[in-house]
């Protein structure tokens, strides 16, 4: 099977559908969260509406079609930019200059070949003792046709971003797998079903499930997740 771009924006449709999600993912990660915020990835825009009051947010993207959107619904907010460019690329190192103090990117990094270089890139345009906040998708195990069709070069484990981080100057703050449900329906809808996106009418049914799923993993660590949150520091030498 191989990579389908029509099932990779079905996708990021799709995560309107699990609101409820990106809620958890935004709680997680508030408290490492700074004022100047750089998003690698930005997609549809999921994430602006909790970042449009900080003092500076820029999405970055790879699709014109989704900078143009995010462009579009937040034209109001001179605090709010979209540009299109690559993690990876020279050019992405040109933004130091707006001097960021957290970097987060969400299920990005999973499509990026070279992802020691884009690491290396974030830590470039960071601020001394900035952080840098990922969420990819966690564990090889559950690599399946969802994950071929929609462009994931791997899935991590605790072990690959320990790894991979120790080639940069970050020092890691927190690894922590998220949402242990979700990974059982991803190993059925992709492993098992053969699926080459999540069913729509699952990911309803989940997104209503997220709140109490939520409540129990915060009182119960779960070893395994969907998703892998890591967060890290540049230091404060820069």
């Amino acid at each position: 099977m191989e990579y389908n771009e029509a099932a990779l924006q079905k996708v990021r449709e799709d995560r309107l559908l699990i609101d409820e999600v990106d809620t958890w993912l935004y709680e997680e990660i508030t408290p490492y969260l700074g004022s100047r915020m750089l998003e690698v990835g930005c997609g549809m825009g999921n994430f602006v509406e909790y970042l449009k009051d900080r003092e500076f947010y820029m999405g970055t993207d790879v699709s014109v079609y989704s900078v143009t959107h995010i462009q579009e619904i937040y034209r109001g907010f001179p605090n709010v930019q979209a540009r299109v460019v690559d993690v990876v690329d020279d050019a992405f190192r040109k933004l130091v200059e707006f001097k960021f103090d957290t970097v987060f990117s969400l299920n990005v990094f999973e499509h990026v070949a070279d992802d020691l270089r884009a690491l290396k890139n974030a830590f470039h345009v960071l601020q001394p003792g900035g952080k840098i906040i990922i969420v990819v998708p966690a564990h090889a195990w559950l690599y399946g046709a969802i994950d071929c069709s929609i462009g994931h070069y791997r899935r991590y484990g605790k072990n690959d971003i320990e790894q991979l981080f120790a080639k940069t100057g970050f020092a890691l703050l927190k690894l922590k797998y998220i949402n242990a449900l979700g990974a059982l329906g991803w190993l059925v809808s992709g492993r098992v079903l053969h699926n080459t996106t999540p069913p729509s009418g699952q990911l309803r049914l989940f997104n209503r499930l997220v709140p109490l799923l939520k409540a129990v993993e915060r009182k119960i660590p779960v070893p395994f997740g969907i998703s892998l949150l890591t967060v890290a520091k540049k230091p404060d030498g820069g």
